[in-house]
């Protein structure tokens, strides 16, 4: 059964939207590459099934302008890389996709999908029909071979002695090729007739899974281009309030707020408070409730309006070099001091230098730089230093501050950080969605490392790492070597921490531990076995919790990770181990806060019965409450014998969880043996 996915009534009207045109080149991309492999690579036939699923999924969730433009550029792209056959294949499927998702779209069922087919069917035929009408040479070779092939079949049967059977076959080739267009269209009607209701069936059951993926761009108000000069200062919020669609719970309520020119502001909260709904709002997205006064419009991306700097720089970066970067998408006749800003943010020199290459505090810094260069008069910088290193968290603690010192430019911080929310002229804290008076209790000074020895407990030996290399892109002019020559023991019952700066290798080191990556060279071994031939035997915690979670509700996720042994009991069971309550068991995955996504995470491996966890960055983005959690519960799994490696640079009471400690330095392990 096809369900309503949007509500069309709601529909954009105008040109295309900035989301709508991410989506069309996401989607289009997502339809083109494996058309592409199924016609270079002819035994990858089978991806031929998921050509329609992006298209589908884009007619689910936007309006019929916006699938049409995904399917000229699909069908163009197709034709310029693979060719008339192969684009045309794709734009019979982008066709049937299209269908099934606008039936969905607007709340049609199967009834409703069956009267479309019937009336698409004939359609979609006749313009093959009227293909090949147009390609007579083409048309002409194909009836050619076509009667070719009847005609010796006839004569075999002949010799045979198979007069009247012979006589069939001749006449039925005669025919066809007397009458080609209706041996086209009337099985071609019959066959797309039962393929967009089949397509509908499939195509139906997936999206109804990909329904939790959302397709909202919640700073679309903020990207809105008017007539309206940019004038983010003055700012004044008044009784502002927010309530995101479908939901019943205001994230923000009566929140009254000033900015003012070149003043450094940090907000701080735990995490869920509403910091980065605030956020969005200063950028320019419309208050539920309440009064946003400002001279001019936000003017977000704009000269002169409001700059965003957000926690995951990676995602805001376009460009190949680093020049490429800090310019992308300004217009061909603004005028930008590249090395001036490069320098200013701290990376003077690095204009030629690959994006790729960068690491997360260079990266930080380039997002800064590109804001920047829009000639902002106010910066909102979210979480820029959760995922940075000690040394460069300073770095951009004191980049920002400077701005309205040097430049009168107004920065938002937000932050959980206590060091640097006192670097502020002023905090503002939130609590539920309220702003209310500042404890600075609620944010513990940060420990600047704790008190490990380098030794393990001299137990029996777990995970040995001997003489580990990677290399990235290994030959060609890009590669980049990682690490080299890591030695490690990790003894059963270890608490291992291994720190080290941006860029150091250590997120590479995580996954080579868990057998995800295969080292270009040396070894790593669990209890005398290669670790890559016991997936699973070593549990990875991803850096960003949410993208390890797979499943709609809790309890879901957890048992698809613990495996078929896992059932209602277990995952009442582990969710015990990491405090959380048993009835967190139905919660829906979107509905936690990030410390308590961590805690999934922990459950769902635990399930799993690893016999090492590896945690990559576990406390990156959590609020002082939510680190003291998920250090709880890191604790309390090493008390019952849990053998862990934490892999981070947030050092903060991590001597509760681990014995010992090494650094990676440039990819060399310092202390490992």
């Amino acid at each position: 059964m096809i369900s309503p996915a949007v509500d069309v009534r709601s529909a954009p009207t105008g040109p295309l939207r900035p989301i709508e045109i991410a989506s069309i080149a996401i989607f289009s991309g997502l339809t083109v590459v494996p058309a592409v492999i199924v016609a270079v690579v002819p035994m990858a036939a089978a991806l031929g099934f998921l050509a329609p699923v992006p298209i589908a999924l884009l007619a689910a969730r936007t309006r019929l302008r916006a699938v049409v433009a995904s399917f000229v550029t699909t069908v163009a792209v197709t034709f310029a890389v693979a060719g008339l056959g192969t684009a045309v294949a794709v734009a019979a499927t982008a066709v049937v996709g299209g269908l099934v998702g606008e039936v969905r779209r607007r709340g049609g069922g199967a009834a409703v999908l069956t009267v479309v087919a019937v009336i698409a069917a004939p359609v979609i035929a006749g313009l093959t029909v009227g293909l090949m009408w147009i390609l007579a040479p083409l048309r002409r070779l194909g009836l050619e071979l076509f009667d070719n092939v009847l005609t010796g079949l006839a004569k075999t049967v002949r010799v045979i002695r198979l007069g009247g059977v012979a006589d069939a076959i001749e006449n039925f080739s005669g025919n066809v090729v007397d009458n080609w267009w209706l041996w086209i269209w009337i099985p071609g009607a019959i066959g797309t007739f039962v393929t967009i209701l089949v397509a509908g069936w499939m195509l139906g059951k997936i999206l109804d899974r990909l329904a939790e993926v959302k397709l909202d761009d919640t700073l679309e108000a903020a990207h809105t281009i008017d007539d309206v000069t940019p004038g983010p200062l003055p700012m004044r919020a008044v009784g502002v309030g927010y309530r995101y669609p479908g939901t019943a719970r205001d994230v923000l309520t009566g929140v009254d707020l000033e900015l003012h020119p070149g003043e450094f502001v940090a907000i701080v909260g735990a995490n869920g408070s509403g910091k980065s709904t605030l956020a969005k709002i200063l950028a320019g997205v419309d208050p539920t409730i309440g009064v946003v006064d400002r001279p001019g419009a936000p003017g977000l991306g704009r000269a002169g309006g409001t700059a965003l700097v957000l926690q995951r720089p990676e995602a805001q970066m376009l460009g190949s070099r680093v020049a490429d970067d800090l310019v992308w998408g300004l217009p061909d006749d603004v005028s930008v001091d590249i090395d001036g800003l490069l320098a200013e943010v701290g990376l003077a020199g690095l204009g030629d230098r690959e994006t790729s290459d960068l690491s997360g505090g260079q990266q930080q810094r380039l997002a800064v730089a590109a804001a920047l260069a829009r000639g902002p008069r106010l910066v909102i910088a979210d979480e820029v230093t959760s995922m940075v290193d000690p040394a460069g968290r300073e770095d951009l603690i004191a980049i920002l501050a400077e701005l309205p010192r040097r430049h009168g430019i107004t920065v938002v911080l937000i932050t959980h950080r206590d060091s640097e929310a006192r670097a502020a002229d002023r905090i503002v804290h939130l609590s539920e969605g309220r702003v209310v008076a500042h404890h600075p209790e609620w944010m513990r000074p940060e420990n600047t490392a704790p008190a490990l020895g380098s030794t393990s407990l001299g137990g029996e030996p777990l995970l040995q790492v001997t003489g580990v290399a990677h290399t990235y892109l290994q030959g060609s002019p890009w590669e980049v070597t990682a690490l080299h020559r890591v030695n490690l023991r990790v003894d059963r019952g270890d608490g291992v921490l291994i720190v080290g700066g941006n860029g150091s290798g250590k997120s590479t080191l995580a996954w080579i531990l868990a057998g995800l990556t295969a080292p270009t060279s040396g070894d790593v071994l669990l209890a005398g076995e290669p670790v890559r031939e016991n997936i699973g035997s070593v549990g990875l915690g991803f850096q960003h919790a949410r993208l390890q979670l797979q499943k709609v509700s809790v309890g879901d996720e957890i048992m698809a990770v613990g495996g078929e042994n896992v059932g209602t009991t277990e995952v009442g069971r582990v969710l015990d181990l990491v405090s959380l309550p048993r009835e967190f068991a139905a919660k829906r995955v979107d509905s936690l806060s990030g410390g308590q996504m961590r805690r999934v995470v922990l459950a769902s491996l635990i399930a799993s019965e690893p016999d090492v966890l590896v945690l990559d960055e576990p406390l990156a983005g959590l609020d002082p409450q939510a680190r003291e959690e998920v250090l709880n519960v890191l604790a309390s799994l090493r008390v019952r014998g849990a053998t862990i490696v934490i892999i981070s640079h947030d050092l903060e009471s991590l001597d509760r969880v681990c014995n010992r400690r090494v650094e990676l330095v440039a990819g060399v392990l310092e202390g490992g043996v």
